[in-house]
């Protein structure tokens, strides 16, 4: 289960990334160098989502399954709770 570990750890890091890119379109953090803006915003907002569908669909047929998953619970819960802030921000709210 080394590769679910690595794409939670993943998915992990994009959605830290996504908050961070939640904070710049809220306003309440500004960043100046614009590299490293367009990196935040491609990890954050591009790949966080789809990293983050995968890791716990995966997790989801391991738990069906009834297979030994071998992650922290912290780390799954944090990226299961995480995706729902994303469908939130994605489907939800901008309506």
């Amino acid at each position: 289960m080394k590769g679910l570990l690595f794409l939670y750890r993943l998915a992990f890091l994009c959605n830290l990334l996504f908050l961070v890119c939640l904070l710049m379109q809220r306003g309440y953090l500004n960043m100046g160098n614009q590299d490293i803006k367009s990196l935040l915003i491609i990890m954050g907002w591009l790949l966080a989502p789809v990293v983050n569908l995968f890791a716990n669909i995966w997790l989801s047929i391991l738990l069906i399954q009834k297979k030994a998953s071998g992650l922290a619970a912290w780390l799954a819960i944090t990226n299961f709770l995480i995706l729902l802030v994303q469908i939130f921000i994605y489907f939800i709210q901008p309506a």
